[in-house]
């Protein structure tokens, strides 16, 4: 099987259990262990908890790479927001508690081959690539980059993912293993993630000032409906372009990429305000004239697949200072159906694109 594996780990977790009381630190970790395995949704799935690690894996199912490096970052995410919620919210003096905040999260993640066999009833991983990135977590990249909290991907998984964009402002790391020789990768910090997710300015259209609603449901799990969303090919297939072109994405998508959409002669840019991976994405659509509406998709996962919630909110002009009237109740239907339309197909590909996944 070709996938992605990755093994999210708890630093200074030896340190702690050691220093504190073991009740109360134990407690701690749980939850923190928890905190990461609650936010593995498909394509990632856990193989198994060891300790203070999850490691976990994703088979290659045509999801874009900057879709699969978000997921993956979105672990840290849940683990840094639940570790500032236990700093915030204890009111216990004890070491343990008091000493919280030494605690950490590095990720390793690397592509190849891997056999999912049962041994005692249990699933496991096997094959030199589950051992690799066993092996990758005895590293020198804190020693050299002083970097705490870090994601590390491999080059074979940048290539893999072609994602070598997104790497590009990282830091180059090389390790030598025995039996494996030299294996270079990437890194970057993953405390400047969690920083960006907590001071970004969010821009979302709520349900109680929408314009226009739209509700959809999708078989498939979030992950790949946001990859529908955000890969510009597939993006233009579902919105029935005749051509779309990304802007504005020097590493990855993000506030202030455009997508422009090709409809025979006429150009329409979408403009990304605001995203959250694998939950809501705000863009900016025009309207009539010199005019644009604002409207959030929500993803919300639901069993096995999303329900698509997608608000509108009014059209206003480009120009604060233009009184112009616009035809806002006239074209209201017709903006209702055309954007509900494209989020129906927008459904459907990604139900398609789950079941060649499962063909596969």
């Amino acid at each position: 099987m070709q996938g992605h594996l990755v093994i999210a780990d708890i630093s200074g977790y030896t340190q702690f259990l050691t220093e504190g009381e073991l009740e109360h630190a134990h407690g701690i970790i749980t939850d923190l262990i928890n905190s990461v395995v609650e936010a593995i949704h498909a394509p990632l799935e856990v193989s198994s908890i060891q300790g203070d690690a999850v490691l976990m894996y994703g088979e290659a199912i045509g999801l874009s790479g900057q879709t699969v490096l978000e997921t993956v970052e979105s672990l840290y995410v849940a683990f840094a927001s639940a570790l500032e919620n236990m700093v915030l919210n204890t009111t216990c003096d004890c070491n343990a508690c008091a000493n919280i905040n030494g605690l950490g999260l590095k990720i390793v993640m690397h592509c190849g081959e891997f056999i999912k066999s049962m041994v005692g009833g249990t699933e496991t991983l096997s094959g030199p690539d589950v051992i690799l990135v066993h092996r990758l977590l005895k590293n020198d990249v804190r020693k050299q980059t002083g970097i705490a909290d870090y994601l590390l991907v491999t080059e074979a998984c940048v290539e893999e993912l072609q994602i070598q964009r997104a790497v590009a402002g990282w830091t180059v790391h090389t390790e030598e293993y025995e039996h494996v020789g030299s294996v270079k990768g990437f890194v970057s910090s993953l405390s400047d993630v969690w920083e960006f997710v907590r001071t970004q300015r969010s821009i979302k259209v709520l349900a109680d000032d929408a314009w226009i609603t739209w509700n959809d449901y999708s078989t498939a799990p979030p992950a790949v409906v946001w990859d529908q969303l955000i890969d510009p090919r597939k993006r233009n297939a579902w919105i029935g372009a005749d051509h779309t072109e990304l802007k504005g994405a020097e590493t990855r998508i993000g506030p202030g990429s455009e997508y422009h959409c090709a409809h025979g002669d006429q150009l329409n840019i979408f403009a990304v305000l605001d995203m959250r991976p694998n939950e809501y994405m705000t863009l900016a659509a025009p309207f009539v004239g010199a005019s644009a509406f604002q409207y959030t998709h929500y993803l919300v996962p639901s069993g096995a697949g999303t329900r698509i919630m997608t608000f509108a909110a009014t059209p206003v002009p480009n120009d604060p200072n233009d009184v112009t009237p616009l035809p806002i109740e006239q074209a209201r239907d017709g903006v209702d159906a055309t954007v509900g339309e494209g989020l129906q197909r927008l459904a459907e590909a990604a139900d398609g694109a789950m079941a060649d996944s499962t063909a596969g």
